[in-house]
């Protein structure tokens, strides 16, 4: 696990809400300052389910590790690191970026949720009209811009062909080659507005024109049609690189679909000879999967083509070799709570996300009573030129600007806030068509930023769940920091004090004996008995191949690979002597396995096993450096009050 992730998983497990109402039971005491019995319930109660080690679940055990926590934080503290810029730049950005979870209207984003899970089940099929107008147009060029969808729309309605209409009128500059022809699409794929339409209009019909960022539209549904689910099916590649030709790997790919044909299990051949590795493992199985999530359109045409379960496909070549699949299940649609978290992370990068912050800014208004002084804005939209002229300094003195426009709490926002607002954003009025669109989009952004910001800046006293993260990642990253100084970066510098500890330690690193073997494996058990017998006449296996396999046939695949005692799994009959044959059998398939060389058991050298020693080497040092801070921090433990604990905590 990343260390920073570790430790902030541990401040989740430590923290305590500090603005909680304590009791007055002392659990103990670090030089005097309390630690209360409520505090300590609280964070075991809520942790006990996540803590896999059952020992860890012993009072004793449990509040030796919360008092380490505890002394860390202390000595974390008395090192000045909740002072350091690094520090609180990091936790006032994190801040910021937990706060975008807050400042959103949950019951719109819900609706948009359930509404997107139900469009993803769907797919459409479409063509288009645009007739291009900007978003900041004046009255004029818009209504040019409408009236010419409107007259295209009526030339179709009349019976005119799409396509034919679409050249003639579309400014979609892809109508050239598609004649407004979309293809199929699903959710996420367009604007909101567009997808909107799409899947709202019948089939067949047109619809009423509708304005995005790009102007006018009128979409035809042509096909609306269910999704296809989820496939789960295995493979057996066989990579092409630098040692393996495609040739050569389109032969070995057929060898071992002829072992298929021959009966053999397609996990066993998966687990021995797939180049796979993260698959191979498991027989070839790949987790489950739609359409477009893999890099290779090729592999995904084939696993959904295959119809019945384990049906085997034919040799298939992509780009990263040769692959034999078997479908193992196809699957319905997931279901809304497998794509929720999928859904919502989309939804905030979409145009939709627009509703849900308009929807919460609104709600902001009435939390905070916010009216706008009309007579203020009346004054902009006829001074507005003369206020972006004028200097700093003058709006300053103005009395005009002193009034107040709206007001939060007791925090008064004035006209000249506005005023230096309009000035930052003066390079945008030429975007509007008129001074008053100009002034009523400036306010309804200034007015919205600012519920924004202050709403952020008082989060952590209006909201307890947030004020609770805050505290935890707080001292997650204040015991970073203490870890990664005292610690993580020992090892790094004491280089010295790290092979010391090695040489001092080093019987613990040990490879155990190790057999490089010859594997034979064939689906006959014949087979396997005549290549025994070739090996124990010391047939080379370059002649064995050619006595038994022969032509196109191949009856018997060999390999060479070194099995660890204690690390790999070894055939019940292995007795690791040189020369020894055991034969071994799996779901149909026979595999001999005959012993060429055995190394012995040894130290590993220092490189070998550089990241272990480190690990161990930074726990000593650890354990250490706990022995000390016991000593210059005095805890005393209310043993009274650790009796109630285990009599109030016991599970």
């Amino acid at each position: 696990m990343n260390k920073k992730v570790l430790l902030f998983f541990l401040g989740s497990i430590f923290f305590a809400q500090i603005n909680a109402q304590q009791t007055k039971d002392v659990l103990f005491t670090i030089d005097q300052n309390p630690v209360y019995f409520s505090e300590f319930k609280r964070v075991y109660l809520k942790n006990i389910d996540l803590v896999k080690d059952d020992s860890q679940k012993n009072i004793d055990k449990y509040l030796s590790l919360f008092i380490n926590y505890k002394l860390k934080l202390k000595e974390a503290k008395h090192l000045g690191l909740d002072k350091k810029e690094t520090y609180l730049r990091e936790l006032e950005g994190y801040k910021k970026q937990l706060a975008k979870g807050y400042l959103t209207d949950t019951r719109t984003s819900d609706a948009l949720l359930k509404q997107a899970y139900e469009r993803s089940l769907k797919r459409v099929n479409a063509s288009h009209i645009l007739i291009s107008v900007k978003a900041n147009a004046s009255a004029k060029d818009t209504l040019v811009a409408y009236q010419k969808i409107i007259e295209a729309r009526n030339k179709i309605n009349k019976g005119e062909a799409f396509d034919v209409v679409a050249k003639a009128y579309s400014q979609d500059p892809s109508v050239v080659r598609n004649s407004g022809d979309l293809g199929w699409f699903s959710v996420f794929r367009m604007v909101y507005p567009f997808e909107e339409a799409a899947y709202k209009t019948p089939i067949g019909e047109i619809s009423k024109p509708f304005r995005t960022q790009f102007g006018y539209h009128i979409v035809k549904v042509n096909k609306r049609e269910k999704k296809l689910g989820e496939v789960t099916v295995a493979h057996i590649m066989v990579a092409i690189n630098d040692n393996l030709t495609s040739e050569a790997a389109e032969k070995r790919i057929k060898e071992l679909d002829q072992q298929l044909r021959q009966g053999v299990s397609f996990a066993s051949l998966a687990k021995q000879y797939s180049d796979d590795p993260s698959t191979a493992i498991d027989g070839g199985k790949i987790r489950r999967f739609e359409q477009g999530a893999l890099n290779s359109e090729k592999f995904e045409q084939t696993a959904f083509g295959l119809q019945k379960k384990g049906e085997i496909s034919k040799p298939i070549k992509t780009k990263y070799g040769w692959h034999l699949i078997q479908l193992i299940e196809k699957h319905a649609p997931k279901t809304f709570e497998e794509q929720k978290d999928d859904l919502t992370k989309k939804i905030k990068r979409d145009s939709r996300s627009k509703l849900v912050t308009a929807s919460f800014i609104n709600s902001l208004r009435k939390k905070y009573s916010v009216v706008k002084n009309e007579e203020s804005i009346t004054y902009f939209k006829e001074r507005v030129t003369d206020i972006l002229s004028t200097e700093k300094g003058d709006i300053e003195e103005n009395e005009m600007f002193k009034k107040e426009i709206f007001k939060l709490k007791q925090k008064v926002y004035k006209n000249k806030d506005f005023a230096q607002y309009l000035k930052r954003n003066q390079s945008r009025v030429s975007d509007y068509a008129d001074t008053n669109a100009f002034v009523d989009e400036m306010y309804t952004k200034f007015e919205s930023s600012t519920l924004l910001r202050y709403y952020e800046e008082h989060l952590e006293d209006d909201n307890v769940d947030y004020a609770n993260v805050i505290g935890e990642y707080r001292d997650g990253l204040l015991l970073f920091d203490l870890m990664e100084s005292k610690i993580w970066n020992v090892s790094k510098t004491d280089s010295i004090g790290l092979k010391k500890y090695y040489e001092a330690q080093k019987n613990r690193y040990t490879q155990n004996e190790t057999y490089k073997v010859l594997k034979a494996s064939s689906s006959k058990y014949k087979v396997i008995d005549k290549v025994q017998k070739l090996l124990e006449k010391q047939i080379s296996v370059d002649e064995i191949k050619k006595k038994i396999n022969k032509g196109d046939t191949s009856l018997v695949l060999f390999s060479e690979e070194e099995l660890i005692k204690g690390e790999h799994a070894l055939p019940k009959d292995f007795s690791g002597k040189k020369g020894n044959i055991v034969i071994a059998e799996e779901e149909n398939l026979m595999t001999l396995i005959m012993v060429r060389e055995v190394l012995p058991s040894r130290i590993k050298t220092f490189e070998e096993t550089k990241g272990e020693v480190i690990n161990d080497f930074q726990e000593s040092t650890e354990n250490k450096w706990l022995k000390d801070l016991k000593t210059r921090y005095q805890v005393k433990v209310n043993e009274e009050i650790l009796k109630k604990a285990k009599e109030e905590l016991s599970i």
